[in-house]
């Protein structure tokens, strides 16, 4: 079976889709523990967190975050995608910034830039060979 290289739209959108994924989760998550208050780990505060729907709408963002990094390591090397995945850290700062009046001073917008930066100095991906179906990684290798 023939392996199809997905086009750079799709590569973009993937990519797009994984940073809002993961922007999402952490600020359900921040409006899950808004919504169920201080957590004592007793029976009751789980019952709580569980009844939060921020809590499932973050659930829902962690498995679809899976399946998007699924998509993006069938294409990428683990050593450059992980670190690209640092960019949501500066997408939830924003976010963070314009909803939850969160302050945004200097040392976090050159911090931001840090990253982008090292990024950057990382180079593009290098192709990734991908087994067809029903071979092992080390056949497709060969």
């Amino acid at each position: 079976m023939k392996h199809i290289k997905p086009s750079r739209a799709v590569v973009i959108a993937t990519w797009a889709v994984l940073l809002a994924l993961g922007a999402l989760c952490q600020i359900a998550l921040k409006y899950a523990g808004i919504d169920t208050g201080p957590f004592d780990f007793s029976a009751q505060a789980f019952m709580t967190a569980a009844a939060s729907a921020w809590l499932w709408v973050a659930v829902g963002c962690y498995v679809g975050e899976f399946l998007a990094w699924m998509a993006i390591l069938r294409h990428s090397s683990l050593s450059s995608a992980f670190p690209t995945g640092a960019i949501v850290l500066i997408v939830l700062m924003i976010a963070s910034r314009w909803l939850f009046d969160e302050p945004l001073g200097w040392s976090k917008l050159i911090g931001s830039a840090m990253i982008v930066a090292g990024v950057l100095m990382l180079g593009p991906d290098q192709p990734v060979p991908v087994a067809p179906v029903g071979t092992s990684e080390r056949e497709a290798g060969d």
